[in-house]
């Protein structure tokens, strides 16, 4: 009986053990399959590297993202050891530290940012996480889960340069204010201090002396809100060229003639040479390539102390037919600038010097206005410079030859009426511009009757009969365009409704000119007026 008893239960713990098994076989299976499963899922995640290593870090496991990201296929990663794939030398002994510890001592490794190595070499920024999966036969895999950062990281290094280069535009421009409030105070306190000279001064030589000094300031003041005003055109796009026959060599010994007596003063040569081959009747912005000429032979006169300034033209290879290309050069023998500074040069609001000290006057405005003119102009321009030996400054612009090669005269034909008397109707309400205005205009021979707004302009000449209307824009009452369609439109006298009128306007902007001789105007001046200007005007319409 015993025996028996026995018997059945050796049977019985035998049929145990073998179902055991076989439950531990089924849970084997299980966990191979679920590990199969994880690891195709895993290998087709393509926004994430996931790898997996032995204790002895050699890769069991490779997916697709660890491809794209490290540049190693699976048949090359796998068998080969972490340290030698990914990981740079400086790091290798602390990760093979940190490997051992986790598997000896079950100290994790902290997720963080790596700078992990492609094949190629480069430098692969990465979020690492890991994790420790036991396996069936007690062995352990360690899994590593990589996000790629570099997309991350070069966009914050671009928001990083972006507050940079703001916060650097923002500090320009406040030292540009800084520095425009100094550069109008100036030439103005020098205006006011000659004039107040002016009023006591008894010899007629000083008093020449002291009027000669207040124009300069003004045309200081002048360019310096020319510049201005260009730089607002440039940023809102509306800067343009208006082409039409010049001649070169007559704007290139204007120009010299010009600076010749500002170069002498400081014991400098300034030299004009024309290239023979140089063709001199052109079309193109006369007034534009005279600003920038001017722009960059001043500067060379401001920054030479010793030597020579070279103003000279070259022609070069016609691109198309009826045009020509001219490389303009203007070189000194001034300090020159440094390599670091080139890239500024061209930049608004920069200058070379800054602070109380500043050697220079100037907004800083020219050359950056000077690049978008001759660009404006299908030209480019370049720098060249080396310290201690001076700079040139290069030109490269193209220009239209004129269907004649004679060019029209600025100035009407002086033998038709240069004799008589024009009768002028000045039109101005500001009392100091309407005196000035005046008396130019009868010290250059004109009877000229003044008044202070439009209402009173049209009265006027209805009453009497004038060569020429000088008028001006904004006024009180009736305004100059409201006037001028007024006389247009016979409220003078139907003899009066073709009078040439002038605009004399402080209205400079792209489009003012166009919109006043679309309001039938028949010209256009921009204060503030030099008098050779108003003598041309007036010679054009005598």
């Amino acid at each position: 009986m015993i025996d028996r008893s026995k018997e059945q239960l050796v049977k019985e713990l035998k049929q145990k053990n073998e179902r055991i098994a076989e439950l531990e076989s089924q849970l084997c299976g299980t966990d191979n399959y679920l590990e199969e499963r994880f690891r195709r899922l895993i290998d087709h995640v393509e926004m994430v590297s996931v790898q997996g290593y032995n204790k002895n870090r050699e890769v069991v496991f490779w997916n697709k993202a660890s491809e794209k990201l490290y540049g190693y296929s699976q048949e090359e990663a796998l068998g080969m050891k972490l340290e030698e794939l990914i990981i740079p030398d400086y790091m290798r002994e602390a990760v093979i530290n940190h490997i051992q510890d986790w598997h000896d001592k079950g100290i994790r490794i902290p997720a963080g940012e790596l700078d992990l190595i492609h094949k190629d070499g480069s430098i692969v920024p990465v979020y690492s996480a890991h994790v420790m999966q036991k396996n069936p036969d007690g062995s352990k895999y360690m899994y590593c889960i990589d996000v790629d950062l570099t997309e991350t990281k070069k966009a914050h290094r671009q928001l990083i340069q972006a507050k940079e280069q703001a916060e650097s535009a923002s500090r320009a421009k406040s030292e540009f204010l800084a520095n425009m409030s100094h550069e109008i105070r100036t030439p103005l306190n020098g205006v006011l201090g000659m004039l107040q000279l002016l009023k006591s001064a008894p010899e007629k030589e000083k008093q020449l002396e002291y009027i000669e000094l207040a124009v300069t300031g003004v045309k200081r003041l002048t360019t310096l809100l020319s510049d201005i005003l260009d730089l607002s055109r440039v940023e809102a796009g509306k800067l343009a060229v208006d082409p039409a026959p010049f001649d070169l060599l007559e704007l290139m010994q204007n120009l010299t003639d010009l600076y010749r007596p500002s170069a002498q003063q400081k014991g400098l040569k300034l030299n004009l040479s024309l290239h023979p081959t140089t063709i001199t009747k052109l079309t193109g912005d006369s007034s534009r390539l005279q600003q920038v000429l001017t722009n960059i032979i001043s500067n060379a006169i401001k920054f030479t102390n010793d030597g020579i300034i070279k103003v000279e033209t070259y022609p070069l290879p016609h691109t198309t037919a009826g045009t020509t290309k001219i490389l303009f050069s203007v070189s000194d023998t001034g300090p020159g600038i440094p390599d670091s500074k080139m890239e500024e040069l061209f930049s608004p609001f920069i200058q070379l010097s800054e602070g109380y000290q500043r050697t220079h006057q100037g907004a800083g405005l020219g050359l950056s206005i000077c690049k978008q003119l001759v660009e404006l102009m299908g030209g480019n321009i370049s720098i060249e410079s080396e310290l201690g030996i001076g700079t040139t400054v290069y030109l490269c612009i193209p220009f239209g030859l004129p269907a004649s090669d004679k060019i029209a005269p600025v100035l009407a034909d002086k033998t038709k009426t240069s004799n008589s008397k024009l009768k002028v109707l000045l039109v101005e309400d500001e009392a100091i511009n309407r005196m000035a205005a005046k008396r130019q205009m009868e010290l250059a021979g004109c009877e000229v009757t003044a008044v202070e707004n439009g209402k009173l302009a049209v009265e006027a000449a209805a009453k009497d009969r004038f060569h020429i209307v000088m008028m001006d824009i904004q006024m009180p009452i009736m305004d100059g365009i409201s006037a001028t369609q007024a006389i247009r439109m016979g409220e003078a006298g139907p003899e009066n409704k073709n009078i040439p009128i002038i605009a004399m306007t402080a209205y400079a902007m792209k489009g003012d000119r166009e919109k006043f001789l679309n309001s039938g105007m028949n010209d256009y001046l921009a204060k503030p007026i030099e008098n050779k200007n108003l003598l041309k005007m007036l010679e054009k319409y005598r």
